[in-house]
């Protein structure tokens, strides 16, 4: 994946929500941080347009992913 800005961020909030060294009380709202942009992302997806390449593309990622899954599971 390419450099994301957002994707950096919610990997850096995934990171912070499961440091073992932090209390439940201060990894709670890292996981809240992400469960609100989750739904955000999710309404603003439901009227979002649809592109020329798009199922091609979703498709392609949908694949990377699969293959990403294998690998980690070997």
């Amino acid at each position: 994946m390419k450099n994301n800005p957002l994707v950096n961020h919610i990997q850096k909030l995934k990171f912070l929500m499961t440091d073992p060294r932090e209390s439940g009380f201060v990894t709670w709202t890292y996981k809240q941080q992400l469960l609100e942009a989750s739904w955000l992302l999710e309404d603003v997806l439901k009227n979002a347009p649809t592109y020329t390449g798009e199922a091609e593309w979703i498709s392609e990622q949908q694949t990377l992913r699969a293959f990403d899954q294998i690998s980690k599971s070997e």
